[in-house]
């Protein structure tokens, strides 16, 4: 199997997956929208396919690709390791953005009134700790989900050992009672 990240490596995969991604596409319909030839199209829809991002059926000497949700779902929880990572710091940097903008409308108020404002709190340290707060948050909803994802798998997987499968039963319909007639002879 080809690596994931090999396969979106290259940019002209990339396009076709793009192509792909809209509807399921012909090799023709592939070939006329990216101008490769023939000989490299089937080289980039062969790792595509050993990726698993694409499949492929084959009706005579036609072949439609579509994707195949299955190998992007690996490449995108691969990535999702470093979403959260990612919102904690933007998390973080809003709150220092935050301090700052406390601590500049206080200077701001302070020009105006012509007094000094005595903010009991640093404003730095505040927006920090709005930006933890914020990434606490995001980390413990994401693990919620992840629970209740977890139970609903779960339950789905029990409810359907459960339920027996329905028979359904065709309405008889009424049969007539054959009467043999007597010949007289």
């Amino acid at each position: 199997m080809t690596d994931v990240f090999t396969a979106l490596a290259d940019q002209n995969r990339r396009t076709i997956l793009e192509l792909v991604a809209v509807e399921p596409l012909t090799t023709a319909a592939i070939a006329k929208a990216t101008k490769l030839t023939a000989a490299n199209l089937e080289k980039h829809l062969k790792v595509l396919v050993q990726a698993e991002l694409l499949t492929v059926i084959t009706k005579g000497k036609t072949s439609t690709y579509s994707l195949n949700k299955a190998g992007l779902g690996a490449a995108a929880k691969w990535f999702g390791k470093f979403g959260s990572a990612f919102v904690s710091g933007q998390a973080d940097l809003l709150g220092e953005n935050i301090g700052s903008l406390i601590s500049s409308a206080a200077s701001w108020l302070e020009r105006r009134v012509g007094a000094k404002i005595n903010l009991d709190i640093d404003p730095e340290e505040m927006g920090r700790e709005f930006g933890r707060k914020l990434s606490d948050a995001k980390r413990e909803a994401t693990e919620k989900v992840g629970e209740a994802t977890l139970r609903v798998k779960t339950a789905t997987k029990k409810s359907s050992k459960k339920a027996p499968a329905k028979k359904t039963t065709a309405a008889k319909s009424p049969t007539k009672k054959a009467t043999a007639k007597k010949t007289k002879a």
